[in-house]
Parts: C-alpha cells; structure tokens; sequence
C-alpha cells in the first residue's frame, strides 16, 4: 500500500556527499535542526550525546563506514560504537554490512541496498502486524520506533480497523513526548500523552488494549532488550491479560539476561530541572531486559539480504 507519511524520523540520519546529517533528537520538537559529520570523532559524539538513537545509531554507523572505515574494517568501528553504547548490537550489524558488502563489493551500493531493503520489511511488518490486532486497537508504546507506529496506523486504516495510540513519555529522555507523539501528532493520527506511571490505572480500565513498543536486542530464545520502563509496561500487560508484541530484528542464540545492560551518567535523571541543576546521587540503568513469559508474539523484521 502507499504510506504517505513524511516525518524525518523515518530517516533521521541520511548521506549528503562526503557527510552524514543527523537529525538532533535531543532538541525536537522545539526545534528541527541537523548536525553535520565529517569524522568518526563527531559520529562518536553524536552517538555518546543521545543525538540520534535505534535505527539512527545504525544509519550512522554504516555510514561512519562509509565514509570514515579505512581498508573497510567494519570491526573497528564496530567496537568504538559499542564502547560508547555497550547494550547495542553494533558487532552484529557489522556482519550485517560485511555480508552486503561481500556481494556488492561496494559499500556505498551496501548501505543503499540496506536502507531500501529495510524500509521495505519495516512496512510489510506493519502488515503483518495490523493482520494480527483487533478492529478496534488502543495501542500504548514507549519511547520512539522511528516512525514505524506511522506505518502501522496506515496499514490499519487500509484494512478498516480503527486504531489510536497512548504514548509514555518515556522518561528521563521523553522519546515519548518528544518524538513519538510529535510524529504522530503531526500526521493527525489520534494519539494521548501520558505521564510513565499512569499505564497500570488505564490498563486496568481498558483504556488500552495492546501494547507494542520496539527492541533494541532480540534473542531467539525469546526475550527483548528495549528502553527502560518496559519491563513495568510487560508485567502490568500480563497481570491485566492484554497483548505485548515486541517489533524486533535480527534475533541472536543469546541469554537475554546476559545482555550487558548500559548505564547512563545519573545527571541525566535530571534532564527535566533547568540545566546545571543535579540534585543526589542517582541510578540510570538506560534498557530493560524483558523475558519471553511476558511477550505475547514477537513480530520479527523479516528482510532478505
């Protein structure tokens, strides 16, 4: 079907000559402006500074290759990328490249033929996945899946199933607000804000009926690693008996629970007071790790490379 959605989320990051432009998430929707990158210093930065995240964070590191890899050694900056977000799976989406590349034997022809063939699979998921949900969906998710909720309202529609969204905030970073209800809001998709800790008091009431949120690891054992808050948001689904479906890709053999889990400097809890303001001590473990028993169906990125 035609998706006729345009947020810049869908591709927050993208190659113009011999640099990369990122969107800069961490000041939507206030402002839309874009970061220039012309080293992998600068690609790092944006990287440790929360500019972009999920598939930005891979848009940027092909292209970091791209442009910066000498003798297309994917591996090395592979591992720089892990040092500064060790919960990201950036080994694999190396192999990921390689394997194009092996094929290609261009990377420039790798990295175009990764984002076509993935942003096709991100549509058909949201086929497949509003096959799967009911004529009348009250969806909550958490923080942002880069415009796919877009696709999946459309795909919705297409079938005459009436959907609208409730969208956590998703502290301390509010994706939520920031990002994913600007997206949808500005695309007149009916869509709420909510504050984290109402979900349980508007699951019990049935105000929401399915959650989906994204996953930043997968494992083929089941079990998802995604932004913290949605382990509470599995638990709560489960108590209350309402579908929690996961949109992952590519799964690992791997103990979810074994995941390292990265921790983000405790001043970050405090985004929300006026800057340079830091209160106590504090605790941000930045992802989840939410076990099979609590996932109703992961709905897997199936994508042919």
């Amino acid at each position: 079907m035609d998706y006729p959605a345009k947020s810049p989320l869908l591709f927050p990051v993208t190659l113009k000559n011999s640099s990369i432009i990122v969107l800069d998430e961490t000041i939507l929707p206030f402002e839309e402006e874009y970061i220039e990158v012309r080293d992998l210093e600068k690609a790092l930065w944006v990287l440790k500074e929360m500019k972009t995240r999920s598939l930005g964070q891979v848009l940027l590191f092909f292209y970091s290759c791209l442009l910066f890899a000498e003798g297309k050694d994917f591996n090395l900056i592979a591992e720089k990328f892990k040092k500064e977000r060790p919960t990201f799976d950036f080994i694999t989406i190396s192999e990921i490249l390689k394997r194009i590349n092996n094929f290609t034997k261009d990377t420039r022809k790798s990295v175009e033929m990764f984002v076509a063939k993935f942003d096709a699979a991100r549509k058909q998921r949201a086929e497949r996945l509003a096959e799967m949900l009911p004529d009348l969906s009250k969806i909550l998710t958490i923080c942002n899946i880069n415009g796919e909720l877009i696709y999946l309202y459309f795909a919705m529609k297409s079938k005459g199933k009436e959907v609208s969204f409730y969208v956590s905030e998703t502290r301390p970073y509010l994706q939520g607000s920031r990002l994913t209800f600007w997206e949808l809001s500005r695309e007149d998709i009916p869509c709420k804000l909510i504050c984290d800790n109402q979900a349980g008091i508007l699951m019990k009431e049935k105000k929401i009926t399915v959650i989906v949120t994204g996953a930043d690891r997968a494992s083929k054992r089941g079990g998802i690693i995604n932004k913290t808050g949605t382990y509470a948001l599995a638990v709560l689904a489960k108590h209350f008996n309402i579908p929690f479906y996961p949109l992952i890709q590519y799964p690992l053999d791997i103990d979810i629970e074994s995941v390292e889990i990265e921790e983000r400097p405790e001043e970050e809890i405090f985004m929300f007071l006026e800057k340079g303001k830091y209160l106590c001590p504090s605790f941000y473990p930045s992802f989840d790790a939410v076990t099979k028993e609590y996932i109703t169906e992961p709905v897997e990125l199936e994508m042919s490379l």
